[in-house]
């Protein structure tokens, strides 16, 4: 139910009259920018005289209107407010009947959604860029699902590849140490500092080589340079994690590291068994580590997809390419073994920038090595074949804008196969990086923040906020706390723009953010909690400013759902809850609710009662923990 429809279809039925006296074809549409009313629209492009617009409006403002009131003329727009005291009774009556589904319409059933998110590389803990992506994605399958959208969440295993080997290779040189440390750490953690050093003595191994190679002296000096710099890594590392990974470069130092992960993913791609032991079991020790993580953040996934399994040992990608090779022999060249297919030119002739949403440069695409084991790219094209498959409507794949050109060649490369349907239905849900102002992160060098760390510090930080003198509870609470506003500073902002972590707006208690929210949250439950039953209250006809604005902004709410569903936008509903909060508690300062005279009070009552529903429904979208204290 949705409050505002019948307000609006009033003004609408207004405008068709006075359309109808002045001789008009049409009706205008209703502008969502206010100008001199809640409702707007603008006669300019019928050429009218304002006269003869006034007059017609004033023809009708005596017509008995139930929800607008104050039908007006200005200029040549033609304004009408909301009747609070109506606005108020549909607003009561929505809640009640809809309780924490108030908000939900049938406007924003869609149809069905495989939302793919996270997707991080089995081989270090989640950092706080998979974050932004796994609250993103989490979010956007609660909204989905609130407005009963059939939604299925997957997390693709990407456990093909170098990088992959790389921590195999470690951790098989450590097994010993690793598992001792596995049982007072994370494995994610364990498994993290292992890869990060064995890539380190894999660079430092490949550019010795290429250096003894070189002929010319800068080129050699620019190489030698490199090695130090990963060296510094090394020693970074050794300080930090000690023993593990002096053990790593102690054992691995004199080995051919980047060709042992070459041969390894070579047989691991063709299925040998061997190969699926030792590397499943570093991938599944990773996954364990990134579950847990997850779990705090509320997040669950209901697939986990393994790449190796749905794309290289199934043979898809290697068909893929086959079959790309066969229908446009044309666009396909051959570069050291290695095989490349001309995207670029193969959009440029059938003129499909618009056709696909391209960006505005696509390069050529290597499809496989030059040892004939397949890329990402071809794997993922594989996977999203494998995806369309499932019989969802919309494939929702939540993948950083640095990835843009890659899912930009998955979309040509399905196009080029003949699934052009299959080309439209995916969405390449882009957004940005996350910044920690001083930090630059980087996997391969071990320098990053775990999410895990931010969660900790948020925990912490939010520690002092707590009230409650159990500290049990207390630690239980500022976990909570700390989920709410890690949560909320990744989504209050639009996906394609960057964020900065800052912590001072992150646990901002005025506005703006998920620990104010909560907070607002606690205050109107401890209202509630203290009055009698919330009772079916009748709206007076005086109240007030701000509880005239506190109805008008929850009547907003299924309009802002709507919105945010259809444009896949979670923000939007960040936005909204925020100015709720912020009306909310301007209002709980000036007027007294449980000590009001008897109708006032039952009418606060569920006004309040109204602020608790919407913001319940607001936080399991977001997926905020809801408090009864702080």
């Amino acid at each position: 139910m949705d409050p505002l429809k019948l307000p609006k279809q009033e003004f609408a039925d207004a405008l068709g009259k006075i359309s109808s006296r002045l001789g008009l074809a049409e009706v205008p549409e209703i502008e969502k920018t206010r100008r001199y009313g809640y409702f707007s629209a603008r006669f300019h492009k019928y050429k009218i005289d304002p006269t003869r617009l006034r007059d017609a409006v004033e023809g009708l403002s005596n017509a008995g209107f139930q929800y607008i009131s104050g039908l007006s003329a200005e200029g040549l727009y033609v304004n009408a407010d909301l009747n609070a005291k109506r606005l108020g009774e549909l607003v009561f009556e929505a809640v009640a009947k809809m309780g924490k589904k108030y908000g939900f319409t049938e406007e924003c059933q869609l149809g069905s959604f495989l939302v793919e998110h996270t997707s991080a590389n089995p081989i270090h803990p989640l950092h706080i860029g998979h974050g932004r992506n796994a609250i993103l994605g989490d979010s956007l399958a609660r909204l989905l699902r609130f407005c009963d959208n059939r939604v299925e969440v997957h997390f693709y295993v990407d456990d093909c590849g170098v990088q992959v080997m790389y921590a195999t290779i470690g951790y098989n040189a450590v097994r010993d140490e690793a598992r001792e440390w596995i049982e007072r750490a994370k494995p994610d953690l364990v498994v993290g500092h292992i890869y990060s050093a064995t890539n380190a003595v894999a660079e430092i191994g490949r550019l010795k080589k290429e250096a003894e190679r070189a002929q010319d002296d800068e080129h050699k000096r620019s190489l030698i340079g490199e090695i130090d710099e990963w060296v510094a890594v090394l020693k970074r590392l050794m300080e930090s994690e000690g023993d593990l990974v002096a053990k790593v470069v102690e054992r691995l130092g004199q080995r051919d590291v980047a060709g042992e992960a070459v041969e390894l993913n070579r047989r691991y791609e063709a299925g040998d068994p061997e190969a699926k032991r030792v590397v499943r079991e570093v991938v599944d020790l990773v996954l364990r580590g990134q579950r847990e993580t997850l779990a705090r953040l509320g997040i669950e996934i209901d697939r986990w997809d393994y790449e190796s399994e749905l794309a290289v040992w199934s043979g898809e990608a290697s068909r893929i390419v086959e079959e790309l090779q066969r229908r446009w022999p044309q666009y396909v060249e051959y570069k050291g073994g290695a095989v490349v297919f001309r995207a670029d030119k193969f959009v440029d002739d059938f003129k499909l920038w618009d056709v696909l949403d391209l960006p505005k440069f696509i390069p050529p695409v290597t499809l496989t090595r030059s040892d004939g084991t397949t890329l990402y790219v071809t794997r993922d094209v594989a996977y999203a074949l494998w995806q369309a498959r499932q019989g969802f409507d919309k494939v929702v794949r939540v993948i950083s804008t640095e990835q843009t050109h890659e899912q930009a060649h998955v979309r040509i490369i399905l196009y080029a196969l003949g699934f052009e349907d299959v080309a439209k239905k995916i969405v390449h849900y882009a957004y940005e990086m996350v910044n920690l102002p001083g930090m630059k992160m980087s996997a391969r060098r071990g320098r990053y923040i775990s999410l895990d760390e931010i969660l900790d510090e948020a925990a912490e930080r939010s520690a002092s906020l707590v009230k409650e003198k159990s500290p049990e509870i207390a630690g239980v609470i500022a976990e909570k706390v700390g989920v709410g506003s890690v949560r909320y500073a990744f989504l209050s902002t639009s996906p394609r723009k960057p964020i900065e972590f800052r912590w001072e707006v992150v646990l901002n208690l005025r506005q703006n953010s998920g620990t104010f929210l909560q907070y607002t949250y606690v205050r109107a439950y401890s209202i509630l909690e203290k009055a009698p039953d919330v009772e079916r209250a009748s709206v007076p006809e005086q109240m007030l400013e701000e509880e005239k604005e506190l109805l008008v902004k929850i009547a907003e709410w299924p309009s802002v759902v709507r919105e945010a569903v259809r444009a896949l936008r979670p923000d939007y509903v960040a936005e909204y809850l925020d100015g709720l909060a912020l009306l909310f508690n301007s209002y709980y300062e000036k007027a007294p609710v449980l000590k009001a005279v008897e109708g006032v009070r039952k009418f606060r009552i569920a006004l309040v009662n109204a602020v608790k529903t919407v913001l319940e429904a607001g936080f399991y979208i977001l997926g905020i923990p809801t408090l009864t204290k702080m």
